[in-house]
C-alpha cells in the first residue's frame, strides 16, 4: 500500500508509504493521498489531518524513474501532470486543517507538498531541497509554491543552486511552524493540526481561500 492511514483520536494520520523509494511521488501515491484527503473531508469524525511519511524522509519529490517512463507517452504525461496539480492543490481545498510532519530529506515536488498543507511542524534532522535544474527538469510543479513563500530573490536561488536547507533555516524563512525533537514529530503535528480544528468546515475553507487571495501572502 502506498499510504497508511489511521485514527490518531480526530486526528488522520496519512503516511507516505514507499519506504524503499525515499516516498517518491508516483501516480498511485498521489492517487490515494488525494483520494485519502478527499474521503476525510466526507468523514464528520475527521477533525483534521496530518501528512507524515515512512521510512528516512518525508519524500524524495516525483518518482523520476515512472516520469522517464511515461515521457513518451503523451496521453500517459499528461494523465500524470494533471494528477500531480491534482495532489498539490489537495491540502488547500480540503475543508479541514492539514499539517504536513516532515523529517530527513525532502525533496522538489515533496516540498510543495509540504508547503502546499496549511501548517508544517519538521523534525530537527529536516532538509529541504530543490534540486530540478540539476535534472534538466523545468520547475513547473515546485515554482510557483516556492516563490509564494519566498519571493524571487530566495527562490532564485534555491531552484538555481538546489542547495539544501536546513531546519533552522526552514524555521527562519518561515518555510515550517515549529522544529521539534524527531520523537516528538507526530504528537506535535496532531495536537497542532487538532487546535486548528476549531472552526466550521464552511468558514475554514473561506479562511484558507483569503489566505491565498491574491495580496495576502509576502
Amino acid at each position: 500500500m502506498p499510504l497508511l492511514s489511521e485514527m490518531r483520536g480526530p486526528v488522520r494520520l496519512l503516511r507516505l508509504n514507499r519506504p524503499e523509494k525515499r516516498n517518491a511521488l508516483s501516480m498511485a501515491l498521489c492517487a490515494a493521498l488525494v483520494a485519502a484527503l478527499r474521503q476525510a473531508e466526507a468523514d464528520p469524525a475527521v477533525a483534521a489531518l496530518v501528512i507524515a511519511g515512512e521510512g528516512p524522509g518525508f519524500c524524495a519529490g516525483g518518482d523520476l524513474e515512472e516520469r522517464r517512463a511515461l515521457a513518451a507517452d503523451d496521453a500517459a504525461w499528461q494523465a500524470r501532470a494533471a494528477l500531480a496539480d491534482a495532489l498539490l492543490a489537495a491540502p488547500r481545498a480540503c475543508a479541514r486543517p492539514v499539517v504536513a510532519a516532515v523529517h530527513g530529506r525532502v525533496v522538489g515536488m515533496g516540498a510543495s507538498l509540504m508547503l502546499g498543507c496549511d501548517m508544517v511542524v519538521a523534525a530537527e534532522d529536516l532538509r529541504i531541497t530543490w534540486p530540478e535544474a540539476r535534472h534538466g527538469i523545468w520547475p513547473t510543479l515546485v515554482g510557483p509554491q516556492l516563490l509564494r513563500h519566498l519571493g524571487p530573490k530566495l527562490g532564485f536561488e534555491m531552484l538555481a543552486t538546489g542547495r539544501e536547507v536546513p531546519a533552522a533555516e526552514a524555521l527562519a524563512l518561515r518555510l515550517v511552524n515549529r522544529v521539534v525533537p524527531g520523537a516528538a514529530l507526530i504528537e506535535t503535528a496532531c495536537a497542532l493540526a487538532l487546535a486548528a480544528a476549531q472552526y466550521p468546515p464552511a468558514m475554514l475553507r473561506g479562511l484558507k481561500a483569503w489566505i491565498d487571495a491574491p495580496g495576502l501572502r509576502p
